[in-house]
């Protein structure tokens, strides 16, 4: 594996943080991808951030540390059998994709809001118990590969020149692949309650499946590996010990067997799920939304959190790049943070995006912020 740069680089002082130390300056991350959407939307977009090279300059030319890049980003890979037939249809912003089986067929619609350059899910694939088993079907019907490892000891080297790491994310725990991917959050807090055993045992088929990404990666032995379950506090507190603690602890345990940290992602409000996902275990919880948009200041953020080695990351909210916000907003916020978190493992993100509307060009103010202050 590549080794670990002086921390006088933001990717040698995040690989500082990851094997427990409090580097010499701040790393700052911001995911660019919905702002960069929002730049083709509106045709003003730069053609080179269609290439990985592209894409890093864009992120170097700003000052901040590229870290999320979806095309290599997921270590798991799907393949269906023959049994299974799967179509797309486009009707005006309206996308239908169906999946149709020997037990019937489900579908999804996702429909795409221009205003917000955005697309949102109108219709899960999975409302009732008899979707319930065709998704059942689905995934015995399927077979895992892992996918993401080879060449990544060069990609590694290749984003140090751009003062980056390249994230590697499994696939979403059960109940986070169940809310997010296929029921959404009312149709799949009712089947918990509804087909409580049917749902234990997709669960059980799931993790068996997933097994072979963590395999994987454990024998390759990354320096960090990202749970994208995309939480938030209001929709999973109540059933995180239950549905997914144990899912997460079995991944904690064997990343750090093998020497592993694991980030997770926790996008949403923060107050009851932050401090679950500290004693659970994670080295880092990462795009951790305050107020004035989340729901815990980031003065008191570590608190509640109630763990001061976990690393906390994010602590910018993305709708302050864009109006009414002004730079002065910004600023104030940014050294409050500061003010709080310095001495303590952290990184400064941007959480969750910076917006299509978003001034991008604080990106670039707040990396000089940093360096004004010897950060």
């Amino acid at each position: 594996m590549i080794s670990a740069q002086s921390d006088a680089s933001m990717c040698g002082a995040f690989h500082a943080l990851l094997k427990g130390g409090l580097p010499s300056r701040v790393v700052w991350t911001a995911d660019l991808t919905y702002w960069m959407a929002g730049r083709q939307h509106a045709g003003k977009d730069d053609p080179s951030w269609a290439t990985e090279e592209g894409y890093l300059e864009a992120h170097r030319a700003l000052g901040v540390m590229p870290y999320y890049y979806y095309p290599t980003f997921f270590t798991l890979k799907h393949h269906y059998d023959d049994t299974v037939e799967w179509t797309s249809n486009t009707n005006g912003p309206t996308t239908t994709v169906t999946a149709r089986t020997p037990l019937g067929e489900i579908s999804q619609d996702y429909t795409f809001l221009p205003e917000s350059v955005s697309t949102g899910i109108a219709r899960h694939f999975v409302s009732s118990v008899k979707d319930l088993d065709v998704l059942r079907y689905l995934v015995e019907h399927r077979h895992a590969e892992p996918i993401g490892l080879e060449g990544y000891d060069e990609r590694m080297a290749r984003w140090a020149q751009y003062d980056g790491f390249p994230s590697l994310g499994l696939p979403r725990s059960p109940l986070a692949a169940l809310l997010v991917e296929w029921a959404g959050i009312e149709n799949g807090i009712i089947l918990l309650m509804d087909a409580e055993d049917a749902v234990r045992d997709l669960f059980a088929m799931l993790e068996q499946e997933d097994e072979i990404a963590l395999d994987a990666l454990c024998a390759y032995r990354p320096p960090l590996v990202h749970f994208p379950d995309n939480l938030s506090s209001e929709n999973v507190t109540s059933i995180y010990d239950e549905w997914m603690l144990p899912t997460h602890r079995h991944r904690l345990d064997r990343l750090h067997a093998a020497g592993i940290a694991a980030a997770v992602h926790l996008d949403g409000t923060l107050r009851g799920l932050l401090p679950k996902l500290a004693a659970a275990g994670f080295d880092a919880i990462e795009a951790l939304t305050p107020a004035p948009v989340g729901d815990v200041d980031v003065t008191e953020m570590r608190a509640v959190a109630a763990n001061d080695r976990v690393i906390l990351w994010g602590g910018v909210p993305g709708a302050m790049f864009a109006p009414p916000y002004t730079w002065d907003d910004m600023e104030q916020h940014v050294r409050a943070l500061l003010d709080r978190w310095r001495g303590t493992p952290f990184v400064l993100g941007v959480a969750d995006q910076v917006p299509p509307d978003g001034d991008i060009q604080f990106c670039t103010r707040i990396a000089e912020l940093l360096q004004s202050e010897g950060a």
